[in-house]
This record gives C-alpha cells, sequence and structure tokens, in this order.
C-alpha cells in the first residue's frame, strides 16, 4: 500500500443514533425533521397519510380540519399530548416538542456503497478517533498513518472491513480550484476562497452511482484540499451532514446557528459535533462577525422555512438557522438556502443589514418557493411541521421559501450583479434523494420514499426559470452545475465539468 487511500466516490458516510431497521438508516442523526428525535411523531402522522391518500387531494383538502381531529384521536397521538388544547391542536408534552438530546446520543457509523453497507458500533470515547480517520481518509490515508489508527480496535475494524469490500481506491491529490472565487460542489454546497482562506457552506457530499457518468462525477472534501472554516445554515440534513462533516478535521473551524435547546425542529449543532470531537464549532449570534485569515463571516438572521408565515402553535418553536455573509479582499457573497419570509422576519431586511458594509457580489439564493397546503406535508420531508399549524391554517397555502421572483429582488436589495439558484439538488447525486427536478436524459430512479423529480412549479423548477422572472435591470443569473466555479467578482463562469444532460431553454 505505497499510495495514498481514500473512500470510493460511491460510498457515503451516516452518523446514527440506531441501526436496528431499514428505516433507522435513513434517520440521520444531525437532521431534526427526519432524525430519531421526531420519530415518534412521524410513526403517529402515519394514519394521516394514509388516510390522504385514500381520499385524494380535493377530498383531503375538504376533510383537513376532521381528519387532523381524528389523528389526534388515535392512540399513538394521544400518547404524544397532554390533554390539552392550543390553537385548535392537542397539545403536545414539552418532551415531545423538545426532546432530551442524551437519548440520541451518537452510536453507530453507517457505511455505504449502492444497496451494499456496513454499521460500525462506536462508543462515546471512540468518535474522535473514527473522525480522525475519516478526514485522514478525505486528505489521503497513508500506510503509516493507517498503522497509526489501527491502534485503536474500531477503527481498524473501519480500515480493515473498506479493504475488505474493496471500498478504498488511490488519492489523486485535490481538484485544482480557482483560488479567489466561488466553487459550487452542489445543492447548497459552496467553497469560499480569497486572500488564502477558505470557507466552505454547508457540506453535503453525496455518492455517485454505477449508473452516473463516469466523466462527471461528485465532488467530495478529497477534492477540495484544506478548508478554514465551515458555516451551517441550519440542521436540516441535507444542510447539517455529520457523515460529510466528518470528512473534514476536527480542528476545523465550523460556525452553526445559534439554538438555545435542542427541539424537534432544530438539532444542538454544537453538542452533536462535540459528540463527535470536533473541538472549534463556535455558534454566534446573529449580527455578529469572525475573521477567517483575511475573511470576514457575518451571521446574518434566518427567517422562512417554518411551518406557516404566521404564528404556529408553539411560541418559541421553530426552525433555527443563520444566512451568511463572507466578505474577502476581492470576493463577497452571501448564502440565503430556504430562507424568505416569516413571523419573526423577512429576508428583505436582512439584505439591508447587509449591505451596511457595501454591495455584495454574489447571492446564492434557493428559488424553490415550496408553496404546499400544510395537510399534505406529511408527503414530504417537512412531515414533522405539521404540529406546529394551528388548526386554521391547515388548507392555507404555505410559502416557505423565496420564488425566484423574489430571489432576483433580493440580490437587488443587496446590489449584487450575480444570482446563483441553489439548494435544490441539481445533479443525479442529489435526484435519487429527491432534491430538485431531475433533467432530461438522466436514466435513473430516486431512492425509496424521494419525493417527484419532475418539475414542480410550487417546490421544485428547474433554476433556468429564474430568467423567466428577470427583469432588464435584475442582477445576472448564472446557473452553476456542480463542479463549476465563479471567478472572484463573480463574473465569469469557470468550466469544472462538461455537463452531460439536455439543456433546458
Amino acid at each position: 500500500m505505497s499510495r495514498r487511500q481514500t473512500l470510493r466516490r460511491d460510498v457515503s458516510l451516516a452518523v446514527l443514533s440506531r441501526a436496528r431497521t431499514a428505516a433507522d438508516h435513513h434517520e440521520d442523526l444531525g437532521c431534526s425533521i427526519l432524525g430519531p428525535a421526531s420519530r415518534t411523531v412521524r410513526r403517529a402522522h402515519g394514519w394521516l397519510k394514509r388516510e390522504v391518500q385514500r381520499l385524494g387531494e380535493a377530498q383531503a383538502t375538504a376533510q383537513a380540519r376532521r381528519l387532523v381531529q381524528r389523528l389526534e384521536a388515535t392512540p399513538a397521538y394521544r400518547r404524544l399530548g397532554t390533554g390539552r388544547t392550543v390553537a385548535g391542536r392537542l397539545e403536545l408534552k414539552e418532551s415531545v416538542r423538545f426532546p432530551d438530546p442524551r437519548r440520541f446520543p451518537p452510536r453507530v457509523l453507517h457505511v455505504r456503497r449502492g444497496e451494499l453497507a456496513f454499521d460500525l458500533d462506536v462508543k462515546a470515547a471512540e468518535w474522535p478517533a473514527i473522525a480522525d480517520c475519516c478526514a485522514a481518509l478525505a486528505q489521503g490515508l497513508s500506510a503509516g498513518s493507517r498503522r497509526l489508527f489501527s491502534r485503536v480496535p474500531t477503527v481498524r475494524t473501519f480500515l480493515d472491513s473498506l479493504t475488505a469490500a474493496r471500498w478504498l481506491e488511490p488519492h489523486d491529490g485535490a481538484a485544482a480550484l480557482p483560488a479567489a472565487g466561488f466553487t459550487f460542489v452542489g445543492h447548497n454546497t459552496t467553497l469560499v476562497r480569497d486572500g488564502g482562506a477558505s470557507v466552505l457552506v454547508d457540506p453535503y457530499f453525496r455518492p455517485m452511482s454505477a449508473i452516473d457518468l463516469p466523466s462527471y462525477p461528485p465532488m467530495h472534501a478529497r477534492d477540495l484540499g484544506h478548508v478554514d472554516a465551515v458555516c451551517i445554515t441550519h440542521s436540516h440534513g441535507d444542510h447539517f451532514h455529520l457523515g460529510s462533516l466528518l470528512t473534514l478535521p476536527r480542528d476545523t473551524r465550523i460556525f452553526v446557528p445559534p439554538v438555545e435547546r435542542e427541539s424537534l425542529f432544530s438539532t444542538d449543532c454544537v453538542a452533536r459535533l462535540e459528540q463527535l470531537g470536533f473541538s472549534r464549532v463556535e455558534a454566534p449570534g446573529w449580527h455578529t462577525s469572525q475573521r477567517v485569515g483575511p475573511l470576514t463571516v457575518h451571521a446574518l438572521p434566518f427567517y422562512g422555512e417554518q411551518p406557516t408565515a404566521g404564528r404556529g402553535v408553539y411560541a418559541g418553536l421553530f426552525n433555527e438557522g443563520s444566512t451568511w455573509l463572507v466578505r474577502g479582499p476581492t470576493a463577497s457573497a452571501a448564502f440565503f438556502a430556504d430562507s424568505g419570509d416569516d413571523v419573526r422576519g423577512s429576508m428583505r431586511d436582512v439584505c439591508a443589514l447587509a449591505r451596511r458594509g457595501g454591495p455584495v457580489d454574489v447571492l446564492f439564493c434557493g428559488v424553490r418557493g415550496f408553496r404546499l397546503k400544510p395537510i399534505f406535508f406529511g408527503f414530504t420531508t417537512l412531515d414533522a411541521y405539521l404540529v406546529n399549524v394551528p388548526r386554521s391554517a391547515l388548507t392555507t397555502t404555505q410559502q416557505l421559501m423565496a420564488s425566484p421572483r423574489e430571489a432576483l429582488e433580493l440580490a437587488a436589495r443587496l446590489g449584487a450583479r450575480t444570482l446563483v439558484p441553489c439548494a435544490d439538488g441539481g445533479a443525479p447525486w442529489y435526484w435519487r434523494e429527491g432534491m430538485g427536478p431531475k433533467y432530461p436524459g438522466y436514466p435513473g430512479e430516486p431512492v425509496d420514499g424521494a419525493s417527484w423529480h419532475e418539475e414542480n412549479p410550487d417546490a421544485d423548477p428547474y433554476p433556468e426559470r429564474v430568467e423567466a422572472a428577470r427583469r432588464p435591470d435584475d442582477a445576472r443569473v448564472v446557473v452553476l452545475r456542480p463542479g463549476e466555479a465563479l471567478d472572484a467578482g463573480g463574473r465569469r463562469p469557470v468550466s469544472g465539468f462538461a455537463w452531460p444532460f439536455e439543456a433546458l431553454s
């Protein structure tokens, strides 16, 4: 083993609390809405989902209030409640809304390649060694380092299992990336480099598949080189993914949203990362700034992606997050993934705050809109959100995020020259998991349980649709494909891989 080794690109990692059933393997510990803390709520909602499917959209809408009343009378849901009502809904016990995180510690490293997988039981004291090994694999594991890591029996089992399964391959070194600019990894994962420093937003590295074109692979931590800091927008699994974060060194600075108390909607990112051994996790408050070498990272409010645009059943239950503004010597960018408006505020006002330091070059912003009646939340990843919807709002269409037109307006308020639509897939590695519409020419199908893959203008528009909403004086719209980059001013795309799917006009 003379060459350094790394994980194959079709291998993925996940951190789990338990791995007894197939469902457990989809409960990434970092994900608030699909993680173990929301398990009892999602199970209790099973009756409602079956009824909605049986009735169809029109009848389910007409009978929404009665359906939810019947749901709350089921034994599974009654066990979650206090017996009292609030906003027309059965009040959930505080222990359901704010589950004790100590009940769900990290216990399992799940390693998968396609339909094959193995689970590694990891004790609390062993996670730092596992994390160090995963980061070393991303950088290229040498024979000498392997011998050192193998002194820890659990790590030795991990490496021996990877070797026996032939899930390791030679490490070819980091990719040649722009020294100053923005490299788009995919979904919402973006690397900002400027002045010799780098910041990575929402690392979410997904595996390729046997049906993917070898000439168009996903980027992983192995390709990015040294990362000085990470910014996390919120604790949904496609933005706060512990399996992806394990491939970064434990002493990497990681900025996460401030979460006073872990809840059904928000993971305590600091606590979860520290359980894995990360040593430099910070939760800066909104309106504060951090220096990363010559870069300044500003923590800004995160509004949007709540169960309703108005008041919920529970005043203190929110999807907590932060949006981010990164300014460097030659480049600046704002990252507004999954945001919009809610009862606490509007991203329009956030733009005014961000612009006090001058115009922003590029806005990376979601454009999904995600317009949906809450009675149908159970057919999305937002199943648990239904608990915070007042009875009066069950059939009122909610817009959880910025639409294409609104993203362009946010760019204008920032003074941004360029808008990059993001946070909705962007390549097969995401389409298979139900994120974003797949493009014509892709032969694969989504994984079991994923959402539709056809375009839904209210929830999953193609990013090209933003151009149709653009007015002459709006920011330029640049659709970046995973692996592509923008130069420091956000003016000139730098090609990475050739986009292999049909283009949309």
